[in-house]
């Protein structure tokens, strides 16, 4: 990996573990729906530009005319109800233990894997990861978030959001695999901004929000959504799904560092335990197989 392609990781892992501190920020002035809604179409707007300037914008708008359903399909599971579940819960989760409990997602690649793609096997060794990575969570919520029921409650909605992209891995597998990432990511947030919309109106509060929580809200849609998406698929490209996907190994770390600088979050001895083993599990569920390969979290699935 080059000096420029490190470089290009490290401001991804800063960007995407800054999402989670700017949803914070943004919760000081309007609903969660109104975060969700309003990051997508603003990043909506910005990858189409970029898919404009490529010439990559017809086939995404074809797609999506002619698979309306699938489009929905994608946009609910990849964007629309994980982002929801990740702000409603940060109104209680703090940002670094939110990234902490979203890291777990490769693990329920392979815990859905079995029932929907039965070509995806996990073996024994996979599934010894899977579960040092599932007790990590049960580390962190159990430990980190049993003060009161509302943090507890918040906390699985994190785990919940890490499930539904494992879910929405295996739509993009299946269904939208002919189009490029980026094409695959326009379609979703532009799908989970519409139909989030009416609640993010109906919701919008009365009074003006903060000059801080607007900055905190642009940012999050065209740095933290769009334009992190833009570099994470120039890695991509130029290194490879592996290396680029070492990101989600980076951002929890950065946003823990972020959220006790600029929040005065704890960093507990169970969080950075718990982070550990999450992180030892992803590592021994995504290794490869002899003869077939585990499912990666697909690189089009929108992250906080």
């Amino acid at each position: 990996m080059s000096a420029r392609h490190a470089s290009l990781l490290a401001a991804l892992a800063a960007i995407w573990g800054g999402s989670y501190l700017l949803i914070k920020y943004a919760l000081d002035g309007f609903s969660a729906a109104a975060i969700v809604s309003f990051r997508c179409l603003l990043a909506s707007a910005v990858l189409y530009a970029a898919l404009r300037a490529t010439g990559a914008a017809k086939p995404a708008l074809a797609d999506l005319r002619a698979r309306p359903k699938l489009a929905l399909i994608l946009g609910l599971t990849a964007v629309a109800f994980p982002f929801l579940l990740i702000t409603f819960g940060e109104h209680v989760v703090p940002s670094g233990l939110t990234a902490v409990l979203i890291s777990p997602t490769s693990l329920f690649v392979a815990l859905f894997a079995p029932a929907i793609d039965p070509s995806e096997r996990i073996d024994r060794r996979q599934a010894a990861g899977m579960g040092l990575g599932l007790l990590g969570v049960a580390m962190v919520v159990g430990v980190d978030s049993v003060s009161t029921a509302g943090e507890f409650l918040g906390a699985l909605a994190m785990v919940g959001a890490a499930a539904f992209y494992g879910l929405s891995t295996f739509v993009v597998k299946g269904r939208f695999g002919h189009l490029a990432s980026m094409q695959t990511s326009w379609i979703s947030v532009t799908v989970a901004g519409v139909v989030t919309l009416p609640v993010a109106i109906a919701t919008t509060p009365g009074h003006t929000p903060t000059l801080g929580a607007s900055a905190a809200l642009v940012v999050l849609g065209a740095v933290g959504t769009a334009i992190a998406f833009v570099i994470f698929y120039k890695l991509i490209n130029e290194i490879g799904a592996g290396r680029a996907s070492l990101v989600s190994y980076l951002a929890p770390g950065v946003a823990l560092f972020y959220g006790a600088v600029f929040r005065d979050e704890a960093i507990t001895v169970a969080a950075v335990a718990g982070l550990a083993l999450i992180l030892g599990g992803v590592y021994i569920a995504s290794r490869k197989r002899k003869a077939a390969r585990l499912v990666k979290p697909a690189p089009s699935a929108a992250r906080a």
